[in-house]
């Protein structure tokens, strides 16, 4: 088995783990698996998480999360064919978060450039 592979379906695999049976009271908000990478002799994987919730949040669910690493694994056992399932290290993935970040920027900046055309064509004075 390939390496993209077992990356896709370890993100399949902890995609549902997360979603259905992971019961910690210390994970809020929403969390996707964005992407799995697993090391070249697969003895280890990174797991990259987004995260959306109460920010304040955040740090105690990722903390709770690499509490769960022993717990994933032994779920994995069953669902993954492989002889040794990876060590997981959770990752918090920004990239939604920067991505939101920059889109609320554009619109910012539309919507005040929108503004500043209004000012010069006269729309507020009621002239076209």
């Amino acid at each position: 088995m390939n390496i993209e592979r077992i990356n896709s379906e370890l993100l399949k695999q902890l995609s549902i783990i997360f979603r259905y049976e992971l019961n910690d009271p210390r994970i809020h908000g929403m969390l996707t698996v964005m992407e799995v990478k697993t090391s070249d002799d697969l003895s280890h994987a990174r797991v990259y998480v987004s995260y959306f919730g109460d920010a304040s949040l955040a740090d105690e669910t990722f903390e709770a999360l690499e509490g769960c690493t022993g717990h994933m694994r032994n779920l994995l056992k069953g669902r993954v064919k492989m002889r040794n399932i990876p060590y997981l290290r959770i990752i918090k993935d920004e990239s939604l978060t920067g991505a939101m970040r920059l889109t609320e920027a554009i619109d910012e900046a539309m919507s005040l450039t929108h503004d500043t055309e209004k000012n010069y064509s006269g729309e507020e004075d009621g002239n076209k």
